[in-house]
């Protein structure tokens, strides 16, 4: 069970926000979602924070990217693992907490491998798609 494992999606696509939503659910994790960067940020400053963050990249409002640069200025949230769930290729250097990027068509099977090697303690050498 992952019942005391809490994760943020950030994904601006109703179904694909929707069916990870879903999936994580029957998978025993707990969720919430952000539709947007600025959202998601509100989420990350209040307790209590998510153990893992999956996010878009291009996304209204505030993209990934500028989710990206707010999380790096706030020293409560460093150490929040970030994988990427994006069918944008990395432009930008990429932040020392993202510890995987996943492309879009998502593989739920790559997804629950690379949740699975950061809750064991791999996520430092996790690259999935990278």
């Amino acid at each position: 069970m992952q019942e005391h494992f809490r994760v943020l999606v950030v994904e601006d696509h109703n179904d694909s926000r929707e069916m990870l939503e879903e999936f994580l659910t029957e998978e025993g994790f707990t969720v919430e979602s952000a539709v947007n960067g600025l959202q998601a940020l509100e989420r990350l400053l209040r307790p209590p924070r998510p153990d893992l963050v999956l996010l878009d990249l291009m996304m209204p409002v505030m993209t990934g990217w500028d989710l990206m640069a707010r999380v790096e200025e706030e020293p409560s949230l460093w150490g929040l693992p970030v994988i990427i769930v994006s069918g944008a290729g990395a432009t930008r250097p990429v932040p020392r907490r993202i510890v995987a990027s996943i492309p879009k068509p998502l593989d739920l099977n790559l997804l629950m491998d690379t949740i699975a090697r950061l809750r064991t303690g791999h996520g430092s050498a996790l690259a999935a798609g990278r």
